[in-house]
């Protein structure tokens, strides 16, 4: 009896999937009933949405990133929301990036937030008109942050000095190329 417990299930699932004995009797050859049809799958799964495929890396880990499209018309400046959900961007490479420092691009608007030790911003340069073109908050000891709009023939320049090593932005936008050509928030040991 034991042969027909572990026959009996190969069998059904025989039957189950239309095949059958060969009719020329030749051994274990299986074929497939003309009347055969394909057996309903014994469980079946909802089809999941495919996942969003990751962004091509733009560049080799450690190597400079090509700065974005930026466009020329003004805008407000990014909401809370929008600088959360912004990229970082550098054009520098990630050994030559400062550490505990983001920079951010929300369409015109660029946003640089070091944390740490923080001493001053020095050395700004391009920025504008304060609270039109760029807005500051400066927390000695804590964070420093810069918004700044980014202007097609401008350069925009700004040191931010802490305690073990600073950092320093420099943007560059020619007035001949379709986006900057530079946009550098590297470390700053002076």
């Amino acid at each position: 009896m034991t042969h027909v417990r572990y026959i009996a299930p190969l069998a059904l699932a025989l039957v189950a999937a239309g095949c059958s004995k060969s009719s020329s009797g030749e051994g274990n050859s299986l074929a497939p009933t003309p009347e055969a049809k394909p057996a309903a799958p014994a469980h079946h799964e909802p089809a999941r949405p495919a996942a969003a495929p990751a962004p091509a890396p733009t560049s080799a880990p450690g190597a400079s990133m090509e700065a974005p499209e930026i466009p020329t018309t003004k805008s407000s400046p990014p909401s809370v929301a929008e600088w959360t959900a912004a990229a970082s961007v550098n054009t520098v490479g990630a050994n030559s990036a400062p550490k505990d420092c983001v920079m951010k691009v929300v369409r015109e608007w660029l946003k640089v937030n070091c944390s740490g030790k923080i001493k001053e911003v020095t050395s700004m340069e391009g920025f504008g008109a304060k609270n039109v073109d760029y807005f500051d908050s400066v927390t000695p000891g804590k964070s420093a942050d810069l918004v700044v709009r980014v202007k097609k023939g401008g350069s925009i320049k700004a040191r931010i000095l802490r305690e073990g090593g600073g950092a320093s932005l420099f943007v560059n936008w020619p007035g001949a190329s379709a986006k900057p050509s530079i946009l550098a928030l590297q470390i700053y040991n002076g």
